[in-house]
């Protein structure tokens, strides 16, 4: 039996208009020259993309070898203790997703202004050297605020803040269609930024809630393609994604750990590797690695992000 156009690694609209032409397998391509019948209603790009999902067979990973790349991962210190103790000892994977999560003004922008910054540092420092794109979906980043952390984690060495600083790329987006082609387009940035090795969304949530704002269905349908595509991401480039959503509900303050909920549901949890709980309190932040693949949930209080 030939394979389903809808179990092919394609966006939903695709496969919806490949099942309006009248597309329902793969078999229906062997019918008739793929590029010539297709063009019809198809740009040349999604041509090629079909392809290539055709031609693509399903492929699975030996637990040896999934143990192998866990093995030589590479991390970056968040210059946190408290926090790289919850990530067992290392602090963020690269090559993996990290899903931050919290409420409005719990701390979100300043932990990743932190972790871009972190990234930056030297290996003797606990960082890797690398740029960071950083990409802002509500208007949050502020170079004030980057400034003063760039100074904080530089103990206040005008030089290496200022390097710091310049390895930080920002892009602002403001609707899904723009976040969703900026990442599809990851070839070319990194062609343009050299040692990208850190990706921040800061949200995730807002430009698909600012699109489709009472359509929840198709949400989640582009909130599964884009997870797919960060994947693929992290995979192929070995880059740390970090992904900001924004909490479901208020966190209580005693069950950060059980109240992790995110407004876009589980599916930013079901790709990431780490899920980090943010909650302010009168006497610091407390941080709770609330669901992980790769090492037991606890949680801790910081003084200061």
């Amino acid at each position: 039996m030939s394979r389903s156009v809808l179990s092919l690694r394609l966006p939903a609209y695709l496969q919806t208009k490949l099942i309006q032409n009248g597309y329902h397998t793969v078999a229906d391509f062997d019918e008739a020259p793929l590029a010539e019948d297709l063009a019809q209603f198809l740009t040349q790009s999604e041509v090629r993309s079909l392809a290539s999902a055709a031609q693509a067979q399903p492929s699975a990973h030996s637990a040896w070898s999934i143990q192998q790349q866990a093995l030589t991962r590479s991390y970056f210190s968040t210059q946190l203790s408290q926090l790289d103790t919850l990530l067992g000892g290392r602090g963020i994977p690269l090559g993996c997703i990290t899903e931050v999560i919290g409420e409005a003004g719990s701390g979100q922008t300043e932990l990743c202004l932190r972790l871009c910054l972190a990234a930056r540092l030297p290996a003797a420092q606990g960082g890797l050297g690398v740029n960071s794109v950083y990409i802002d979906t509500v208007g949050s980043f502020s170079y004030c605020g980057a400034a003063r952390a760039a100074h904080r984690l530089s103990a206040l060495s005008s030089p290496l803040a200022t390097s710091l600083l310049d390895g930080i790329h920002v892009f602002r987006v403001y609707v899904a269609h723009e976040l969703m082609a900026l990442l599809s387009s990851f070839d070319q940035i990194i062609s343009h930024i050299a040692g990208v090795g850190l990706v921040v969304v800061n949200t995730v949530s807002w430009p698909f809630l600012a699109s489709f704002a009472s359509n929840i269905a198709r949400r989640q349908v582009l909130h599964t393609e884009l997870s797919h595509v960060l994947s693929q991401m992290a995979a192929k480039y070995k880059v740390a994604i970090v992904l900001v959503s924004q909490a479901k509900s208020p966190f209580g303050r005693s069950n950060l750990l059980s109240s992790s909920s995110s407004m876009d549901g589980d599916v930013w949890a079901r790709v990431a590797a780490n899920r980090i709980s943010l909650q302010r309190r009168s006497d610091g932040f407390s941080i709770a690695l609330s669901a992980s693949t790769m090492h037991p949930t606890g949680e801790t209080l910081v003084n200061d992000i």
